[in-house]
This record gives structure tokens, C-alpha cells and sequence, in this order.
């Protein structure tokens, strides 16, 4: 969910029960609750568990390499007498260099670096009205596990991924129609750079329904207010309240991307349901003794789909000739975001994340590279996603 106030809605309608094959909750005072290691150095305290690859902050590489110097073709030398034969040897030997020097043109033409653009043989399948069942885990164990050490962070997303049916749009004072349509090409491009790592991981990953309102909704996750956005995983769809420009200050409504980045977050909310970091984590914030803690696992949830907003938008930058001035702007949108901006009160302990923070981890997903391991926010010190 993009706005945190009123309060953040679970992302499933009722609290995390306990899964048939779960060990029961012992209800006597005392009870010794198994606390996870989130962020700490003993894992051993884990049976089973590998230690994760630890968190490390990614540097910021040239994202676009330079154009390689013009092809040069060899010259050629006029042969000598008059043999015929050598002359057609020698013609064939000109019509090769002429055809390996077109080759070696349109491989540079096609794309940046002399690496040629992605080929898309992708095409995105239409919203699924009926989805699969999200995955859920059988333990406590487990769902540490899915958390810390899922499939999904070994996989790597592809850069650039061309979305050139993505067109722009004046997110602010478009039709609700006009939103709408653009919210399906959304998701189309949304999905053609995430479902080759989600698959790959052994996860499925359906094109969920997405919705444009302009007034209070009903979802199967509760009521929506007129200013929001909602990944809600009961029913597997997104919302996107038209008037939602207007939470931030003036001169940032009219941002170019904006509409975007926002559904790229609630779009990473997705990606957790269907890899089953979002029941996991749920599980934990609602075991944990207290609101401060449960607050945490909150905010590692929300501040990891803002890494997966930032590596979507490294993906198609190109495609949307976003430049760095746009992308500065979209930081600055994710600053705006914080539970410290929206409510005014600068130590607030709430659950989507400081303004700073937001900032920091949609950076190292836009600046980062293709990993998704980047994006790993459960290993990190509680610090780190304050």
C-alpha cells in the first residue's frame, strides 16, 4: 500500500491462522516464543538454515555504456595479372568483408554498448481472473527461510526490457478511462520483466487484475479510501485511486513516471504473494510480542517493494526515455512516501519506512544492476530499514 494512513492493511482479510501441519501456540504465561534472527549474525540459532550472502550496498556502475568505435573495413588490395580465377577469389573475399561489416553495423544499431536489444518473444498473457492459490509456508522454519534465503533473490531481471507499448500519460488529469487503459499496458510491461525471474525461481506468476476508482471501494481486503493504491493478495488484484497525485506537494504531481513507480511498488507486492515472502512475513509481524517489532517486518515488507519498483524502472528507463533528471524525481516521490513526510512527525515508528529510507532502498533497486538479491531487505540490520 502506497499511503500509510489510516493505518496499513494486512494483505490478506484475516489474520494468519495456523496452517494445518503448524505446531499450536502454546497459551500458558511464560511460553518461550521462538523469536527469528531478521538483520543478526547468529544463524546457527536456526536448524538447517545456510547463512544468507549478507547485505552489501550496491555501487553505482555506468548504466549505459558508451557506443563502441566505428566498424573499419581492411583495406583491399588490387591483385596483380590477370587471372581470372584470382579475380573472382578476390571479389568473393570483398563481398564477405561487406557482409560481416553489415552485420557488425546492425549489432551496433540495435542497441547500446554493441550489445543488441532484448528480442521479445514474450507476450503477456491477459489478467487472470481466477489465479492459482498463493504459496504458503508449512512452518515457522520455513517461512524464515522464504524470507531470508528465497529462489527468487538468485534470479536476475533482463536490462533494458523494451515497453514500447507503454506510452506516456498525465497520470494527473487523465479520464478515468483513459487510466484505466493505461493501467493495463502497465501491467503487460510490469510482467514481461518480471515473470522470467518469478518462473525461474519454481513460482507462477499470473497478470493480476488492476482497477482504477475515484471514490471509497470495497475489496476483499476491506475498504479502500478515495486516495490510495492496494496490492490486496485475497483477491489477487491492484487498485489505483485516481486523485492520488494530488498526496503530494504541487510542484511533484505533474512527476513523469509517478503513476508508474507507484503501481511498479504495489506490482513488487505481488511479486512477494506469489513468491510467498507476503504470508511469511505476515506470520512473523503477527506472532512478534509487540508493535514496535511487528512494525519491522512491516517495513521490510513495504521498503522491498520499493527496491522492486526501482529494478523495474532500471529495466524499461530506456524504452520510456527517462532520463537522470526523471529518475531524480522519482527519488524524491519516494521520499515524499515516508511515514515521517506524510504524518508530519519525524520519529514516528510506523510501517512503511522513513522517508529516507524509502529513497535508499528504490535507488539501490534503479541503480543496482540486474540481481534481485539486492533487493534481499530481511538480512539487514532493523536499522536499515528504519
Amino acid at each position: 500500500m502506497t499511503q500509510p494512513f489510516p493505518p496499513r492493511q494486512q494483505p490478506y482479510p484475516q489474520q494468519w491462522g495456523q496452517p494445518q501441519g503448524w505446531p499450536a501456540q502454546p497459551s500458558q504465561p511464560g511460553w518461550n516464543r521462538p523469536q527469528p534472527t531478521f538483520g543478526q549474525p547468529s544463524w546457527q540459532q536456526q536448524p538447517g538454515m545456510q547463512p544468507p550472502g549478507g547485505f552489501q550496498q550496491p555501487g553505482y556502475p555506468q548504466r549505459y555504456p558508451q557506443q563502441p568505435g566505428g566498424f573499419q573495413q581492411p583495406p583491399q588490395q588490387r591483385p596483380r595479372g590477370g587471372n581470372p580465377l584470382g579475380k573472382v577469389l578476390m571479389l568473393l573475399v570483398v563481398v564477405c568483408c561487406l557482409l560481416l561489416a553489415g552485420l557488425v553495423v546492425a549489432n551496433m544499431l540495435g542497441g547500446t554498448g554493441g550489445t543488441s536489444r532484448p528480442v521479445e518473444t514474450y507476450t503477456p498473457p491477459p489478467p487472470d481472473m481466477d489465479p492459482p492459490p498463493l504459496p504458503a509456508p508449512k512452518t515457522y522454519a520455513e517461512a524464515t527461510e522464504w524470507l531470508t534465503n528465497n529462489p527468487f533473490y538468485r534470479q536476475s531481471t533482463t536490462i533494458p526490457t523494451d515497453c514500447n507499448n507503454l506510452q506516456p500519460i498525465d497520470a494527473l488529469n487523465a479520464t478515468e478511462d483513459q487510466l484505466n487503459a493505461h493501467l493495463q499496458d502497465l501491467t503487460a510491461c510490469l510482467l514481461k520483466v518480471w515473470h522470467g525471474p518469478v518462473e525461474a525461481a519454481g513460482y507462477q506468476l499470473p497478470r493480476p487484475p488492476a482497477t482504477v476508482y475515484n471514490q471509497p471501494i470495497q475489496t476483499a481486503c476491506g475498504k479502500l479510501d478515495s486516495v490510495n493504491a492496494s496490492y490486496c493478495g485475497a483477491d489477487q488484484r491492484i487498485y489505483y485511486a485516481k486523485p492520488l497525485p494530488k498526496i503530494f506537494p504541487k510542484e511533484l504531481q505533474n512527476t513523469k513516471f509517478l503513476m508508474e513507480m507507484i503501481l511498479g511498488h504495489e506490482f513488487g507486492h505481488a511479486i512477494q504473494a506469489r513468491t510467498g515472502i507476503s504470508i511469511s512475513s505476515s506470520a512473523w509481524e503477527q506472532r512478534v510480542s509487540t508493535k514496535a517489532e511487528a512494525n519491522v517486518f512491516s517495513r521490510r515488507l513495504e521498503v522491498q517493494a520499493d527496491c522492486f519498483a526501482g529494478m523495474w524502472i532500471n529495466a524499461v528507463a530506456r524504452s520510456q526515455n527517462l532520463d537522470g533528471n526523471d529518475l531524480e524525481n522519482l527519488r524524491t516521490i519516494a521520499y515524499n512516501l515516508g511515514d515521517d513526510v506524510l504524518s508530519g512527525k519525524p520519529n514516528i515508528d510506523s510501517g512503511h519506512g522513513l522517508g529516507n529510507t524509502r529513497k535508499r532502498w528504490f535507488t539501490t533497486g534503479l541503480t543496482g544492476g540486474p540481481a534481485i538479491s539486492q533487493c534481499n531487505t530481511y538480512t539487514p540490520p532493523n536499522s536499515e530499514v528504519r
